[in-house]
């Protein structure tokens, strides 16, 4: 604490007096929290009870409402089914990155097995059309062995020999064309050479199989194998391919996720108060507890800046921190009565104040610290900003007390003269100051003019 002259510019805010300072005052606090609570309540429910007269305002109403509903149900359908839609697309995308062979090949030791195969026309076929011929017809057939090829093999065997679906091998082949050279790449892959050359080999041979059948519809010509191989290789492309499939499950279950929390978030819309008059009560009710809560914040905050900015002594700790003066004792606030007074005294017991000393006993105590503190001073001016009716009464009962000391009682110095006259005259001062009416103010003032004379402060008596 800053103290000059005997006391502290700068007022310190004891927070657990302030708070329990407004729980004191909780009688006003609810009152004005019902009349509020009441007020606006009051006025919802009339609004609500008016509009419900406007036939066309109902009308209105309905009409609007209906319109939400119906909107509210089509997102809660649509949400539905996209979220059944992306469960079930997640489960297969599992399902496939579990059994598909393709997923299992590593990119950079790919076991390939490929082969071109050369179709060629005969030349009895090639004297039925007539020279200078723009199309070459050998296309035709290139496109009838190449078109949906993959679609078109019996895999029946291979899903034997492999163990796997016809749904994986499919995956696995290849096909290309080459009209320039009437050329038919073939490509399968496989988890090893051997399965590989496998496939490719069953893939050859059911299209020799069909070489019957396209030489009746296209005309005599051959299909041979030119340049078939086995082996291993690098492919980059794969491994893109792979973990772009991957992360299909990632971005399946955040939209998932995302659609959720859409349909999680979807509120539905409320029955307007036009039609119905539970709906005007609810509002009713939640307005009233509105006004109620926020009327109740008001006068607590009004109570709250009353007791810091109204300047005045609310309790001995403060006095004594401020000023640095000796409290000499302090008389017993008056026993609240009446209705729900047990509050009150509830609250003094948290707050732990409820043991409340008798008058006789703060006036012994007062007595014994003025003997110890007075020294060799005989003649005490006591004085304060409280009415000189009650200094003159304390003065009356502390002189039974000390025969041995004159106690002359003085008004307020700051609007009495004679005050500072018997000021002069004394050896010493006791201060008298009521909480909740002495101003710091004043107090400070009478401070400056007893330390102005050199004139000991034996202490504060607090009302």
């Amino acid at each position: 604490m800053n103290y000059e002259n005997g006391y502290e510019y700068e007022q310190e805010i004891d927070l657990k007096e302030l708070f329990f300072s407004i729980l004191y005052r909780w009688r006003p606090i609810i009152f004005v929290a019902v009349v509020f609570g009441l007020l606006l309540g009051g006025y919802k429910v009339a609004r609500g009870l008016y509009s419900q007269q406007n036939a066309e305002a109902v009308a209105e109403s309905r009409e609007q409402y209906e319109l939400d509903m119906a909107a509210y149900e089509r997102n809660i359908a649509s949400y539905t089914q996209d979220i059944e839609t992306l469960q079930k697309s997640i489960e297969n995308q599992e399902i496939y990155n579990e059994d598909s062979v393709l997923m299992k090949i590593d990119p950079y030791h790919k076991p390939r097995a490929s082969a071109d195969l050369l179709v060629k026309l005969d030349e009895t076929e090639w004297a039925k059309y007539p020279d200078g011929l723009a199309a070459d017809p050998t296309d035709s057939l290139v496109r009838m062995y190449a078109s949906n090829l993959v679609q078109q093999l019996d895999w029946s065997g291979l899903e034997k020999q492999t163990g796997s679906e016809a749904l994986y091998l499919k995956e696995l082949v290849s096909v290309g064309t080459d009209y320039s050279s009437n050329m038919i790449t073939l490509e399968a892959i496989y988890q090893d050479e051997e399965t590989a050359e496998l496939i490719l080999d069953e893939i050859i041979s059911q299209m020799e199989d069909r070489y019957r059948e396209y030489s009746s519809m296209a005309g005599a010509h051959t299909i041979r194998v030119v340049n078939q191989n086995v082996g291993t290789i690098t492919d980059t492309g794969l491994e893109d391919r792979q973990t772009q499939i991957r992360d299909r499950v990632a971005a399946y279950q955040k939209n998932l996720e995302d659609k959720k929390n859409a349909l999680k978030e979807l509120e539905e819309p409320t029955l307007p108060a036009e039609l119905s008059k539970k709906k005007v009560a609810k509002e009713g009710i939640k307005f009233a507890l509105i006004g109620g809560v926020g009327g109740a914040f008001l006068v607590a905050f009004y109570f709250c800046m009353i007791y810091v900015l109204s300047g005045k002594v609310h309790t001995d700790e403060e006095l004594k921190d401020r000023f640095g003066i000796k409290i000499l004792g302090v008389f017993s606030l008056p026993v609240k009565t009446g209705a729900f007074s047990s509050i009150d005294r509830w609250l003094e017991r948290l707050e732990g104040k409820a043991v409340r000393p008798g008058d006789q006993e703060v006036l012994e105590r007062i007595g014994l610290n003025i003997r110890n503190y007075a020294g060799s001073a005989k003649k005490v001016l006591i004085t304060g900003t409280v009415m000189e009716d009650r200094l003159e009464e304390l003065a009356g009962l502390l002189s039974e007390l000390l025969p041995d000391i004159q106690l002359i009682p003085g008004g307020d110095m700051n609007q009495d003269p004679d005050t500072l006259r018997l000021l002069a005259e004394s050896e010493a001062v006791v201060l008298v100051e009521e909480r909740e009416v002495s101003k710091y103010q004043k107090i400070q003032k009478e401070k400056e003019a007893i330390d102005a004379l050199k004139k000991p402060v034996l202490g504060c008596v607090i009302l």
